[in-house]
């Protein structure tokens, strides 16, 4: 019923040259879910059974049986694939104007097609002018193609600039009339089509009066360059309705050729609009890459921070052991007779701690043997075996083949991982799984860590002590997912049947941009030089 109302009330301000009803039913089926389509249907099948009754003694019952296919089924089609296929109004992002100018082109092709058929079914009265089937298509034609260009695209940037809420609704159009786009709009072109319009009905050729139809497109290009996409919307909008009221007859020809230089304008600077907008969104997403990629490097330095804070705690705990192994050799000159067991075993845990610090920052094991030794026989494997952890790791294909750079960060992502797994929850088993390959020239990495629960709470360790064995910064899932976005990757967390799995894909990076860091080596001196 409301779809009918609508589109009984349009079509008494619509005329032959100009048909805002169709791009009202556009605009519906752009817009309404599928399910309401049968409905859609049926109210358009009421005003088109009027029609088709009222004039069945007229021009006849094949005529009449004809006109009661409403011409809102015949669109469905297209504008389904349009939707579906061709996404012409996304769920998120702007409309494709593109498709919107395609889509309008064949369903008023079609519906003019339909009205042409129709047309040739009809009793022509005896006595009347021959119909000039070529002109009364051109003017279906260009009347459903203008009148969609002048409403569709302005519901739909209605639609994509809405209010989340309803209570917004006020404030959004405050904002939109306040804007530049309504003060240019109500100070410069309503007054210039308005002394236009004005021109136009009161010329007294035909000359004039076209000429002044030709120049309302000019509002058009000027709102397009000015405010790109909307502009053009808006003054496209305003310049047909503006042609339409300077129609001194129903069957003007002059009309029709003004409106179709209009058209082609408005057509023309909606693509140009939809591009200046293209560039500007681009430009956008530029400076939001720009926002990421430093918003990435500050996350990257304070987790660098709080890496070297914990290296900082692990020095000084390296410290107090050395401290306490000078006081024992200071008491054992002082008193000969003190155990040199306690001595040695100081002295050997300050040394392991020192090791480890050493290990944790960067492995000794990588360095010499690479990321398979060192993920199954390093620092990882040494602590999760002190706290009874069970332990290991698989590798599948030439994972030694990757770069230092990427081992390395494997290498920590593994580190993190293990470290976050392990403080949050009671681990009692926990497998690496590596897997390395090559696409499109670039080699890539899988890294996914298998956690199994335990109940045994003792399990859970608490505090520092993996984060300064492992060099660990301590933060969470946020840093492994910066570090795996440092070599384009992606991080996925999922829970298993008996605990918890974190997946990591990264990429080796681009040889071109990136420049090696040469290694620096020890020049080799004399004994002298070094006394020297």
């Amino acid at each position: 019923m409301s779809y009918a109302l609508g589109y009984a009330l349009l079509r008494q301000v619509s005329w032959s040259h100009w048909e805002l009803f169709t791009g009202y039913r556009l605009s519906v089926l752009l817009l309404v879910p599928y399910r309401y389509w049968p409905a859609l249907v049926v109210g358009e099948l009421g005003p088109v059974a009027y029609a088709s009754l009222s004039c069945v003694e007229t021009f006849g019952w094949l005529w009449a049986s004809l006109m009661l296919v409403p011409p809102i089924a015949l669109a469905m089609p297209v504008v389904k694939v349009c939707r579906d296929r061709l996404n012409i109004v996304p769920d998120r992002g702007p409309v494709h104007m593109g498709v919107l100018l395609v889509c309008t082109l064949v369903v008023s092709g079609l519906w003019t097609l339909a009205n042409v058929i129709v047309l040739l079914t009809a009793n022509v009265p005896s006595g009347s002018a021959p119909i000039n089937y070529s002109v009364v298509a051109s003017r279906w034609f260009i009347g459903s193609y203008l009148g969609i260009l002048t409403l569709v695209p302005l519901v739909l940037m209605v639609w994509e600039g809405r209010p989340k809420r309803a209570e917004l609704w006020l404030h959004t159009v405050e904002r939109a009339l306040r804007g530049r786009l309504g003060v240019e709009t109500a100070a410069f072109v309503l007054p210039a089509l308005a002394l236009l319009v004005w021109i136009a009905l009161d010329a007294s050729g035909d000359g004039s009066r076209q000429m002044a139809r030709m120049l309302m497109f000019l509002p058009v290009i000027w709102l397009a360059l000015r405010h790109g996409l909307l502009g053009a919307v808006v003054g496209g909008a305003i310049a047909s309705i503006a042609v339409a009221v300077t129609m001194p007859g129903l069957y003007d020809t002059s009309t029709l050729q003004a409106e179709v230089f209009v058209a082609f304008a408005t057509t023309s600077m909606l693509l140009f609009g939809d591009r200046i907008a293209q560039l500007h969104r681009q430009k956008g997403q530029g400076a939001g890459h720009e926002d990421k990629s430093l918003d990435l490097a500050r996350r990257i330095q304070a987790q660098c921070e709080a890496q070297l804070r914990q290296t900082s705690l692990g020095i000084e705990q390296a410290s107090e052991a050395v401290h306490a192994t000078d006081e024992l050799l200071f008491e054992r000159q002082l008193r000969p007779a003190a155990d040199s067991r306690e001595l040695r075993r100081r002295a050997t845990a300050a040394r392991e701690q020192l090791f480890q610090l050493a290990d944790g920052l960067h492995p000794v094991a990588l360095r010499e043997r690479g990321l398979v030794a060192a993920l199954r026989h390093g620092g990882i494997a040494r602590t999760l075996n002190t706290r009874r952890i069970g332990y290991w790791c698989n590798t599948r294909g030439g994972v030694n083949q990757l770069s230092d750079t990427l081992q390395l960060a494997i290498h920590r992502l593994v580190c993190e991982g293990v470290s976050y797994l392990c403080t949050t929850h009671s681990i009692g088993d926990l497998t690496v799984h590596l897997r390395s390959g090559r696409s499109a020239g670039r080699r890539w990495a899988v890294v996914r860590i298998d956690a199994l629960f335990s109940t045994d709470s003792d399990l859970r360790v608490r505090g520092s002590f993996l984060l300064h064995r492992l060099a660990a910064s301590g933060l969470g899932l946020d840093v492994i997912r910066d570090r795996a976005a440092l070599h384009e990757g992606k991080v996925r967390v999922h829970a298993t049947e008996h605990g918890e799995c974190i997946s990591v894909m990264v990429y080796e990076p681009d040889p071109q941009p990136v420049r090696a860091v040469e290694r620096v080596v020890p020049e080799k001196r004399t004994t002298l030089e070094l006394l020297n």
